[in-house]
């Protein structure tokens, strides 16, 4: 698929007699679009370097899937044991984790659950369980869903029998929005929710468990040297000062590693 794509795009660029611009292909994840980080590093990239990013967003699960297939150059998710797994098999040029920011719980505001004062995040899903409140998950390939099944774990508990559990199978602002439309609880990472919080009926009710770490992750996949310039830039160039300081709402939305 990748080298028919290619082909179309070379074949285009000779039709309209223009040399065909610089590029590589990044897979990643739709909190990274939903924070709005993504659309600041393609503008301030290719003002940098010329060169343009051709982003795929998807789960972290697919993103590494199509790494896997060749489909892309570089990729950013959030699932540190699906990562492990995938440099395992398939031995990247390079993998670093090289940000940080955290998963928050959500949900309306009367707060059935009790969740805002759980004693844990392990706490606030066993109470959610137990009192068969609604919670909207993923339900995909995603960073995030591979934590929400981890937090169920931890609060040993079937999500599944609880009749308020609904698989949505949306990206993370979709999500929030179903949270919101039905008055439910959800995972959201912060960067994401603090885009959108405005608009949502729904407010953040527990936060800072070191169990929510969230954990971003770079991988150099291709050989291709404008995939390499792009990691140097994010990880040692001008990229690492704009994460470092960009904000959401006011709000700081990574933390370097």
């Amino acid at each position: 698929m990748r080298r028919a794509l290619i082909a179309i795009a070379l074949l285009l660029a000779g039709c309209a007699r223009e040399a065909p611009k610089k590029s590589f292909i990044l897979a990643t994840t739709t909190t990274v679009q939903g924070s709005g980080v993504l659309p600041l590093l393609q503008v301030e990239f290719e003002r940098d370097t010329g060169i343009e990013i051709h982003p795929i967003v998807a789960g972290s699960g697919q993103a590494l899937a199509l790494a896997a297939e060749d489909n892309a150059d570089v990729t950013i998710t959030h699932d540190p044991g699906a990562e492990k797994h995938f440099v395992a098999a398939h031995k990247p040029r390079l993998y670093q984790q090289f940000m940080w920011n955290d998963f928050i719980i959500v949900g309306p505001p009367k707060d059935p659950a009790g969740v805002a004062h759980a004693r844990s995040a392990a706490d606030a899903f066993a109470r959610i369980a137990r009192t068969h409140s609604v919670f909207t998950s993923r339900n995909d390939q995603s960073g995030t869903y591979t934590k929400e099944r981890a937090l169920w774990r931890a609060a040993l508990t079937v999500p599944e029998l609880n009749p308020g559990y609904l698989k949505m199978g949306q990206p993370m602002p979709a999500l929030l929005r179903s949270a919101s439309e039905l008055q439910a609880y959800t995972l959201s990472d912060c960067a994401t929710f603090d885009q959108l919080a405005s608009s949502l009926r729904i407010r953040l009710l527990f936060e800072g468990d070191p169990f929510l770490r969230n954990v971003y992750s770079v991988m150099l996949i291709s050989a291709d040297p404008n995939a390499a310039r792009f990691v140097e830039w994010l990880l040692r160039g001008r990229g690492r000062s704009l994460m470092e300081t960009f904000e959401v709402k006011g709000h700081r939305a990574f933390h370097i590693l």
